[in-house]
């Protein structure tokens, strides 16, 4: 086998949603960035986690409210995923707005998610754990919802079309469902 280190170990975990991470300033100001490194990590409470590189501008704003949204976005909302997950918002101004995106209000939290998401979860931080370029921050899922046109009680629908983050500009979406049959171990 080939070895492979640095920035590619984590496309070997590649494809993975391309959500956009969202927080807002102590000041009111928000910022999102694309990000494909989450995961739940714990069911009773709900907490999931994230990765964010320490020079993003939503790293500084969810570290000032100690709140964030995750919003899980379907393909046709590719342009508008890459475009955040490519521009700082440190050089343009209301950078969501200008990727297309309409914010609507949370239930429980102050920070927005985006309009038409498929899932949008409203977080609350709990841990973070610091690493040489990354942050790995948990946070306890405070509200979540979901597109019930897309999302059945326990996956998403193939309706979906959940946005996958393949690596660079590179963006999948599922393509086949397959159900495992029940095994009698041997």
């Amino acid at each position: 086998m080939k070895k492979i280190s640095g920035w590619v170990v984590a496309r070997l975990l590649h494809p993975r949603p391309a959500c956009i991470v969202i927080a807002k300033s102590r000041n009111g100001r928000v910022n999102g960035c694309t990000v494909a490194w989450t995961t739940p990590v714990n069911a009773e409470p709900p907490i999931v986690a994230i990765s964010l590189a320490y020079k993003r501008l939503t790293y500084q704003y969810l570290k000032e409210s100690g709140e964030f949204t995750i919003n899980v976005l379907p393909k046709r909302m590719i342009n508008s995923v890459h475009y955040v997950g490519v521009v700082s918002g440190k050089e343009v101004e209301d950078k969501l707005g200008r990727a297309g995106f309409r914010l609507r209000e949370p239930k429980v939290i102050k920070t927005p998610g985006i309009e038409g998401a498929l899932a949008i979860l409203e977080c609350r931080v709990r841990d973070e754990v610091k690493y040489p370029d990354h942050a790995l921050i948990t946070g306890e899922v405070v509200h979540a919802a979901a597109d019930e046109k897309f999302f059945t009680e326990s996956h998403y629908s193939k309706l979906a079309e959940v946005l996958l983050h393949v690596g660079g500009d590179t963006y999948a979406v599922p393509g086949t469902y397959i159900q495992a049959k029940e095994q009698t171990p041997t």
